[in-house]
């Protein structure tokens, strides 16, 4: 006779929360520093192509700013081994700020304390924190991709309409 009714849903379990590996994180400074390393090849080279000798003081000064932002923000993200995807996730947008903060006083120091050409190196700064931003987003990516089951999509096509019968 008594019976529960009928209409009264089932307990909702949680899906477990997915985590990003501590193995991958540890892999973030050498491929931020290997990515700071080839910027700096890069813009070496075009400065010694291109004869401009007054671009040296701005490529050092950018250079300088960029190890700092990664020192900063590789840190950072260092502690969020292990966590949960949504803590890595707002971390990765904080240090995206970081960066930009570390960088602006770094071009504001480049320029009023060692008198460096502002547009050399804005310019370099931003090519320093452009790629690092992409290094980072895409192994932070990566690793949270790994985490969910099933999230493992083969092509970009398929990751927007779908699997395709």
């Amino acid at each position: 006779m008594d019976q529960p009714p009928s209409n009264i849903p089932a307990p909702i379990t949680p899906a477990p929360v997915p985590t990003v590996s501590p193995a991958l994180i540890r892999q973030l400074p050498m491929a931020v520093a290997a990515t700071v390393f080839a910027v700096a090849l890069v813009i070496a080279i075009i400065i010694v192509v291109t004869p401009q000798p007054q671009w040296w003081p701005a490529f050092i000064g950018a250079t300088v700013v960029a190890a700092v932002a990664m020192i900063a923000s590789v840190a950072i993200l260092l502690s969020s081994a292990g966590k949960p995807a949504d803590y890595v996730i707002t971390m990765t947008m904080l240090l995206a700020g970081v960066r930009v903060g570390v960088s602006l006083i770094g071009l504001i120091v480049c320029i009023m304390a060692f008198s460096i050409t502002p547009v050399a190196v804005a310019m370099m700064i931003c090519g320093y924190y452009v790629a690092t931003l992409i290094v980072e987003s895409t192994l932070v990516s990566r690793a949270l991709r790994a985490q969910v089951p099933g999230a493992q999509a083969t092509s970009p096509n398929e990751t927007i309409r779908g699997k395709q019968g």
